[in-house]
Order: structure tokens, then sequence, then C-alpha cells
């Protein structure tokens, strides 16, 4: 009996030792903490920072150091309950992908991240001022400054390519033209935002797809007053525009282009809904 108590004492620090040694090394003081979502300012579906694990020595982590190693609280102060969602994804290079969505709109936010139950870097991070969530209708009256805010390249390339093609546009012209040309055997859809409401016409006969340019304007008009504005979207898998430059251009949005084509190609709606959904569903 006394040998059985001896093995179990002997295999109980064995197998401590081996736990405490497993944990890895994280300089709590060293180690990075950034990204958007430590921003109020920056409203998206999701919000997202990143840590970046660094050893005792100073040295980042580049490998998993372990999917448990921080963990992340986030709340409203004064608040009883807080409706967040928080994941802490390992990235499996030494860092890690923090991401959370908001069922409601606070004023303020606290963000602890911890190791070990000791703070990491700068934390805990505090979000003055209302922090929205994606449904809240609560749209920033200045666009020039809510772009500056959402830290959005200068300009896109592609876009501002496929823009020259259309130095000027008639609306009143092209809303004609482009249903006459296309509207019978194409699915399109002519939007308009007026007073930063969304109106929309459809033409041919299948224009389900039309539900993923309806869900990311919606989403833009929600967060910021877009100035009145009205233009084409083709919904089919094809671009239209097949005219050469020489001829009279039509201007429409498309998920899709060619070499031989002139539509305005833009994000595919995959990518948007993928966006607008993240941790949704």
């Amino acid at each position: 009996m006394p040998e059985k108590w001896l093995l179990c004492t002997f295999l109980l620090i064995a197998i401590t030792k081996c736990a405490v040694e497993s944990t890895p090394t994280v300089n709590q003081t060293r180690s990075l903490v950034w990204g958007p979502g430590l921003d109020a300012n920056i409203v998206l579906p999701a919000r997202y920072f990143y840590i970046q694990a660094v050893a005792g020595d100073n040295v980042n982590f580049t490998s998993s150091p372990g999917e448990n190693l921080f963990t992340v609280n986030i709340y409203s102060p004064g608040e009883q309950f807080t409706r967040i969602w928080v994941q802490v994804l390992d990235r499996k290079d030494g860092s890690f992908l923090v991401r959370y969505r908001m069922y409601s709109s606070y004023r303020g936010l606290t963000i602890e991240v911890k190791f070990q139950d000791e703070h990491v870097a700068q934390s805990p991070y505090v979000l003055k001022g209302y922090v929205y969530h994606e449904t809240c209708d609560c749209p920033h009256e200045d666009g020039t400054m809510w772009y500056k805010d959402m830290q959005c390249p200068p300009s896109f390339p592609q876009i501002q390519q496929d823009l020259a093609h259309f130095p000027f546009v008639d609306p009143d012209r092209i809303s004609i033209e482009i249903a006459k040309r296309f509207g019978q055997r194409q699915s399109l859809c002519h939007y308009t935002i007026k007073d930063n409401k969304v109106y929309v016409k459809t033409f041919g006969e299948h224009v389900g797809f039309r539900i993923f340019m309806d869900s990311i304007l919606l989403s833009l008009t929600r967060k910021v007053k877009i100035q009145d504005i009205e233009f084409f979207v083709n919904l089919g898998d094809w671009p239209l525009e097949k005219r050469k430059t020489t001829e009279k251009l039509h201007p429409i949005f498309s998920w899709c282009g060619s070499d031989n084509t002139k539509d305005i190609v833009m994000p595919t709606y995959d990518i948007t809904d993928s966006v607008l959904e993240t941790m949704g569903r």
C-alpha cells in the first residue's frame, strides 16, 4: 500500500512538471496588440484586431504557442450585460486574430487582453464615445471623415482604370439606353441613392441576386451619408459592355470582367456577403 501511494505521488509530480514546462513563456509587456477593432470610429459587421505573442527573450513566436494562450474580455462599463460574441483564433504563426460581433450599440467599450490573468501590451483598451453595431442606422454625416476613419487607401487602381472610360455620364440618357439595350435579355438593377435611401428598379427575369447588392448598399448607408447617385448593376455571370472604346459605351458595374469588355468590376457578391455575415450565422 505505501508503495502505491509513493508511486502515485511521483506520477502526480511528473505530470505537474510536464504541464508547467509545456506552458510557453510569454512576455506580456513585449507582446503586441493592434488593429481596427480597437478604434471606435471603425464600424464593421465583425470588428477585429491582432495579438502577436512575444517570448520571454523578446523574440516573436513563429509557430503556435497554444490555442488558449490569451483570454479576451469585452464589456461596456455600467452595463449589466454586454451582447458581444468574441472569438480568439490561433493563426499558427505566433499571432492570433481576435474578432467580435456586437449585437447592440454601447457608449464606450473596454477590451481586456490577458495572459495568465495579467494584462498584455497596453491592455485594457478603452473605446470612448458611442460604439455602433452593424445594424444600427447611425450614418456619419461627413463622408470624407468616415473614409479617413476607415483607413481606406487613397484610390483603387483597377476601379480607377475602369471608370476612366466614362469621364462624363448623363444619368437621364443612360437610364433609357441601358434599359433598352440590355433590359429584355439580361438581369440588371438600376439603383438610385437619394437622401441616403436606396431605391431599385429591376430588369430581366432572374434578379434574385440583387439581395447581395442590396445588402452592401444598405450596410453602407447605415454607416455614412452617401451623396445622391444612380448606377446600373449587372447581376449576370458575364460582362455586358463589349463595345470598343471608340463607340458609345454604357457604364455598368459587374461582378465580372475581361480584357475585351468595359464593365466596371467590383468585389464579387460572395466576398461582400462573407464580410457582412461574419460571425452572423
